[in-house]
Order: structure tokens, then sequence, then C-alpha cells
């Protein structure tokens, strides 16, 4: 497997994206960038609740015989036993989407949790973008801050990891013969904004910009960014942009 990583923060302080590589697994988390009122139980920043996700599930996921929900959910019991005893976490804790990729054998199996993306891209050219949609159609549902978070974690919202492990249960998995597949993008919505929110790019022609030249892939989303008109705007001008590619070239022969 060979992984390439490109990641453009929205603040050169502060990264909240985690990604990374281990052996036969790849995993992408985005953390939350919750106003502070909804994290006030606890002292821990967005980026450390996503770094230390990221690092358990690069580690338990070096064992095929647990599924990857499983592996989830271990690491956000993890992370959660490290910090429920400081921190009021039932009164609003960090959290952060999702991707996650292992090699099993001849498959490699996904897990996809809220809004971060994994485009699956076969050796045929055929682009496969899959993403948890649930927190948009709440976002839509929903007139203030205070109602879209009420929904967070709970039957008919919409899921992220927190400090519930039984979110676990609600990540959208899957896999595909290795042999079919190029390249897999794991991809955080920072860099779906082409997509979503500027409508630059399309799952297709987004995953073929990310083999190309991803570092373009960012220069350009930035530039879009600033160049939307300040009314226009949404909340955050600029989001953390994290790309993480893994592939399976052919073998030598």
């Amino acid at each position: 497997m060979r992984a390439a990583l490109l990641s453009s923060p929205a603040r050169p302080d502060a990264d909240e994206d985690a990604a990374g590589v281990l052996g036969e697994v790849g995993v992408l988390l985005d953390g939350a960038g919750l106003p502070e009122r909804f994290r006030a139980g606890c002292s821990h920043t967005v980026a450390w609740y996503s770094h230390s996700l990221a690092a358990r599930l690069l580690r338990l996921g070096q064992d095929p015989g647990i599924d990857l929900r499983g592996v989830l959910a271990a690491g956000i019991a993890e992370v959660q036993d490290q910090h429920a005893a400081d921190c009021d976490l039932a009164a609003g804790s960090p959290s952060a989407t999702v991707v996650m990729v292992r090699r099993r054998g001849a498959l490699l199996e996904h897990l996809v949790l809220c809004d971060s993306s994994l485009l699956l891209v076969d050796r045929d050219g055929d682009v496969r973008r899959i993403t948890d949609g649930r927190v948009d159609r709440v976002v839509g549902e929903e007139r203030t801050a205070e109602a879209v978070e009420a929904r967070r974690n709970v039957p008919g919202g919409f899921w992220v990891a927190r400090h519930e492990p039984e979110a676990a249960a609600e990540a959208l998995v899957g896999e595909r013969p290795i042999a079919r597949l190029r390249t897999a993008h794991l991809v955080s919505d920072g860099v779906t904004r082409l997509i979503d929110l500027l409508g630059a790019q399309d799952a297709v022609s987004l995953a073929g910009a990310l083999e190309s030249d991803p570092g373009a892939v960012l220069t350009d989303l930035r530039a879009r960014e600033r160049a939307v008109p300040p009314a226009e705007r949404p909340r955050k001008t600029h989001d953390d942009a994290t790309v993480l590619s893994v592939s399976w070239p052919p073998p030598l022969v």
C-alpha cells in the first residue's frame, strides 16, 4: 500500500484534523470545531480529541479479528476513559468525524461516520463517494445551533465520535475487492467544500484532481473560499482541509 497525506489547516496555530497510516490501516478524523458552549464540560481541545482518537484507531485496527465498528467503539471508549474522571462529558465534550480503511486479505474494508468522505476510485475510473448525510439533513431541518446540537448522537439525529461508544454502531461500513481499486481518498469536509459549498467539482473530477496534484487542489480551494462575497460566506471562511490517499500499484513482475 502506498500513502500520501496533505493537510491545510484553516489557522496555522490549530489543525483539528488528524490522519495517518499504520500497516494496512488508514484513518482520517475531522475534529468538530464547535463553539465552546457545546463542549463546556471538557477542558480538552478539539485537536486533542481528534488526535487522541486517531492514534487509538490506528493501533486497535491492527487486530483483524475486530471489525471496524468494534475498533471505533473501543477507541471511543479508551479516549472516554482517559478524561471522564476530570471532565463532565454529559455537559458537552469534543467530537470528530471518522473515515477509516483497512486492507484485510483481498478486501478493503471501510467505515465512515458523519460528513467526511471516502472517494473510492476503481481501476476502470469509476468513482464512488461515501459520506453520511444525516448531519446535513438535521442542519436543514433545524433553525438554531442549539436545536442542531440537541440532535447530536441521538436516534433520529446525526452521529459523530464523541464519548458514546454506541455511536460506532451508526457508522456506514462496507468492503470492496482490492483488485478493483486504484486509489482511496479519505477527505475531510474542508476538501469536499469544492463540491458541496463552492460547486467547483464533482466526485469524479475531485478524485482525478487529487490523484494528479493534491497541492493544487488545496491551493484552488483556498482561492475559491476567499473569492466568495462576504455576505455569502459560511460561518467559517476556511476549514481544515486534509486528504489521505492510499493506493495499490500493480505487483512487480
